[in-house]
C-alpha cells in the first residue's frame, strides 16, 4: 500500500495511505453518475415545462461547480470519494482551504476534461505522492479515510477535579498542535514494529519538546497524552 508521509507544521511526519487510482476513478464514475442522475431528472421536469433556456442554465452551473462545492462544504469529499472512503487533504497535514479546492477545481479542465483523464492517471502513477497536476499545484494529495488517523470529536475532553499540571509550557500549546498529538498517539497505537514504533516516537516528541522547551525522559505515548491532559486541565481553568 502506498503511503505519504505528511510533515506537520510541527516538523513531525505522519504516514498516510495515499488513495489508489482505481479507487479515485471509481469515486470519479460514482460522481458522474449522480451528475448523470440530475440532470436527467431536471431534463424531466423542464421537458414538461418547456422552459429549453432555463433548462441548459440550470443543468450546467451545478455539473461544473459539483466538486468545488462538495469539497469544499464536505471536508475534502464529494459523494462518490466518501463512498469509497478517500478525501482531499493537505500534504502538511493541515486541512485545505477553500483556494485548495478552487486550484484543483479549475485544473481538472486540463487533468480530466481535455485529456480524458490520461494527464491526471500519469501524474499519479509517476508521481510518490499521488498529485494529479491540479494537487501538485494545490499542494495536496487524496488518502484514504478508512485507514487515516483518527481524531475525537472535539479538541477538549474531561480532566479530573484533582488534577495537576505536569508541564508549565503546556501553556504555548495551541489546538492545531493537541491535533497533532492525537494523531501522534493513534499513530503510536498503529505500529507493530517496536524498532520503528520507538524510532518515530522518540523522534516525535525530541521535536515537540524542543518546541516547547520541555525536558523529560517520559515515555513518547505518555508524553503525549500529558499534553493534552495539560491542555484541557488549563483550558478548563480559563
Amino acid at each position: 500500500m502506498s503511503k505519504i508521509g505528511i510533515e506537520t507544521t510541527q516538523n513531525v511526519q505522519l504516514n498516510f495511505p495515499l488513495a489508489s487510482v482505481g479507487e479515485r476513478i471509481a469515486a470519479y464514475l460514482l460522481d458522474s453518475l449522480f451528475m448523470g442522475v440530475f440532470a436527467m431528472f431536471i431534463f424531466m421536469i423542464f421537458a414538461v415545462l418547456g422552459e429549453p433556456y432555463v433548462f441548459i442554465l440550470l443543468l450546467t452551473i451545478p455539473i461544473l461547480v459539483y466538486t468545488l462545492v462538495f469539497e469544499t462544504f464536505m471536508n475534502g469529499q464529494t459523494p462518490g470519494k466518501r463512498i469509497m472512503k478517500i478525501k482531499v487533504c493537505r500534504v502538511d497535514g493541515d486541512s485545505p482551504a477553500f483556494w485548495h479546492y478552487l486550484i484543483r477545481w479549475m485544473f481538472r479542465l486540463v487533468d480530466i476534461s481535455l485529456t480524458n483523464g490520461v494527464a491526471a492517471i500519469l501524474t499519479i502513477v509517476i508521481g510518490e505522492k499521488g498529485q494529479r497536476i491540479g494537487d501538485i499545484l494545490a499542494k495536496t494529495t487524496v488518502v484514504k479515510t478508512n485507514h487515516t488517523v483518527k481524531l475525537t470529536h472535539t479538541i477538549l475532553s474531561e480532566v479530573p477535579d484533582n488534577y495537576q499540571l505536569v508541564f508549565p509550557e503546556s501553556r504555548k500549546i495551541v489546538d492545531k498542535d493537541v491535533e497533532l498529538f492525537k494523531k501522534v498517539i493513534q499513530q503510536l497505537k498503529t505500529m507493530d514494529d517496536h524498532v520503528e514504533k520507538l524510532t518515530f516516537g522518540l523522534k516525535a516528541r525530541g521535536k515537540v519538546m524542543q518546541q516547547l522547551g520541555i525536558k523529560t525522559e517520559m515515555p513518547p505515548e505518555q508524553f503525549f497524552q500529558t499534553l493534552i491532559d495539560d491542555f484541557n486541565f488549563l483550558h478548563k481553568n480559563i
